[in-house]
């Protein structure tokens, strides 16, 4: 929109997914998440944040695989192979990137 000089949203309706231990919510008008108001996920905890990887973590050949570019990445062969979805991976890329930018020092007290 011109006013937020984004691009237009594509949620209508609010819909409420049950995830492992709680619920995720799709709501209108949402693009982005304020870190400093909602809080910071470090980089490296991200992973966990998007349940289609979790039966490829801990499979990568390096232990500390942040799953972008390492060779023998469990969850970058699972997106290959189509058995992820590319929108959600490229979402965790920008989240990745997002975190890259961000310290968490800067959020302790907010």
């Amino acid at each position: 929109s011109k006013k937020l000089g984004r691009g237009r949203h594509t949620t209508r309706q609010a819909e409420l997914f049950a995830i492992d231990g709680g619920y995720i919510a799709d709501t209108p008008g949402f693009s982005t998440v304020e870190v400093s108001r909602y809080g910071f996920i470090p980089k490296n905890e991200l992973q966990y944040s998007f349940r289609e990887f979790s039966e490829y973590l801990g499979k990568c050949r390096f232990r500390d695989c942040v799953h972008l570019k390492e060779s023998g990445c469990a969850v970058t062969e699972a997106l290959r192979e189509g058995k992820i979805n590319s929108s959600r991976y490229d979402s965790y890329v920008k989240m990745c990137e997002e975190a890259e930018r961000l310290n968490e020092w800067e959020f302790k007290n907010k």
